[in-house]
């Protein structure tokens, strides 16, 4: 049954990273893929908090926090993976990274309703 999750995984991280870093940043996802297979500590899933510490590590260092959220909604939409204890931990980060980015979106959809000369102490110009 793990070994079915580590290909998920790596499957689904190998995809963000074309799709997000292929034609864009090509050292970093030449970078990203080493990281990825290098040592296969992330193909061989392993049912503990570390590899989960693994994959927060690979997805801070490689992509933007939009980015990340993105790719923690496709990660925690995997039944298998929620109902793991080991999971819990990455799980409550990827639901904080998802409520920053609706907290950014929120923000950058009421500053254009409510405007610059709407901001206390400041004058319109």
């Amino acid at each position: 049954m793990t070994a079915h999750l580590g290909a998920a995984v790596i499957e689904l991280l190998e995809q963000a990273g074309e799709h997000l870093l292929g034609e864009t940043a090509p050292d970093a996802y030449a970078a990203f893929l080493h990281q990825v297979g290098g040592a296969n500590t992330l193909r061989r899933y392993e049912a503990s908090a570390t590899y989960w510490e693994r994959v927060q590590a690979m997805l801070d260092t490689f992509f933007s926090s939009a980015e990340r959220a993105e790719i923690c909604a496709r990660l925690i939409t995997h039944a298998d993976l929620r109902c793991r204890p080991e999971f819990k931990g990455f799980l409550a980060h990827a639901l904080a990274e998802l409520r920053m980015q609706e907290v950014i979106a929120a923000a950058a959809c009421a500053s254009s309703i409510i405007g610059p000369a709407s901001v206390p102490g400041r004058r319109p110009r």
